[in-house]
């Protein structure tokens, strides 16, 4: 098995991570551009060889890219992009809620970044703000559509109702886990914390959020709808695809800047009122020069 200063088909072994959810974890350096990157040695008897070969080929900025998937004679391997920055998690916990604005710019990017991947026919079933790694430069990214995902830290669940049920799923519980994310981002809160009880309607055991508009008075309307239509409690009641959600944020940041652009301005009335002088300097004394 491979050790530090090895090599494996052209990548130079610097640390070993140990296990994450598919195998055996480096951060090593691609010697031909001298770059550190993160790579997953594969068990033999790994059955998802087709999954990790879409997810080799997932490129956008606002992913965790994979950049190489092969055999080596160590075994099967997988390669994706090296990202260092704070989680969506600390920049909240460090700071308190993101603006608005701010919410938006990443809401739009991760969105973006899971219509690329649900294209490709990947779930990624973990979104959480510890998936989400904001960059030395201020961008989003989402990482875990792969091995690395064993990076939960804290004990709340952002997964979807069906997914904690077991059920098979899609995209769609991809948009509620996200929309969950964006609800602490917004709020720093998470979620489901002084929530009402628990509702049982035909059967089903429904849970619902605290709500967003009372968690943080200040968010505009169209953003507290945004995030509950991403996060209904059933799946046929969200967006039905990734390109829906990039498009309703789209349409909602669109609709925030028209209103901010129509405020009527606030003119001034009346006389201005002059600023009262400020009381004068006490002079200074001379002094004597010396003879």
């Amino acid at each position: 098995m491979p050790a530090v200063n090895d090599s494996i088909a052209g990548y130079q072994i610097e640390v070993e991570l140990g296990t994450n959810a598919w195998g055996r974890a480096f951060r090593a350096r691609q010697v031909s551009l001298d770059r550190p990157v993160y790579l997953t040695l594969l068990p033999p008897d790994f059955a998802s060889t087709n999954l990790a070969r879409a997810c080799a080929g997932l490129t956008h900025p606002h992913l965790v890219s994979g950049i190489d998937f092969g055999d080596s004679r160590d075994g099967t391997y997988l390669v994706t992009e090296w990202v260092e920055g704070p989680t969506l998690g600390d920049v909240v916990h460090r700071g308190g809620p993101v603006a608005e604005e701010r919410g938006l710019e990443i809401l739009r990017a991760t969105s973006q970044a899971l219509d690329v991947a649900a294209r490709k026919g990947i779930v990624h079933g973990a979104i959480d703000p510890e998936s989400i790694v904001i960059t030395s430069g201020g961008s989003p990214k989402i990482r875990g559509f792969g091995p690395d995902r064993d990076y939960a830290t804290t004990p709340e669940d952002y997964r979807s109702p069906e997914l904690k049920d077991g059920d098979l799923t899609d995209v769609r519980a991809d948009i509620y886990s996200l929309g969950a994310t964006m609800y602490f981002a917004l709020s720093g809160r998470y979620p489901f914390l002084d929530a009402p009880p628990p509702e049982v309607v035909d059967g089903v055991v429904h849970e619902m959020p605290f709500p967003l508009g009372q968690a943080n008075r200040r968010l505009s309307p169209e953003v507290v709808t945004l995030v509950d239509h991403m996060m209904a409690f059933s799946a046929e009641d969200r967006y039905p695809h990734a390109s829906d959600l990039v498009r309703a944020v789209n349409e909602t940041c669109e609709r925030l800047d028209e209103r901010i652009r129509l405020q009527p301005r606030v003119e001034r009335t009346g006389p201005r009122r002059a600023r009262p002088a400020s009381p004068p300097r006490p002079a200074r004394p001379r002094r004597r020069r010396r003879r």
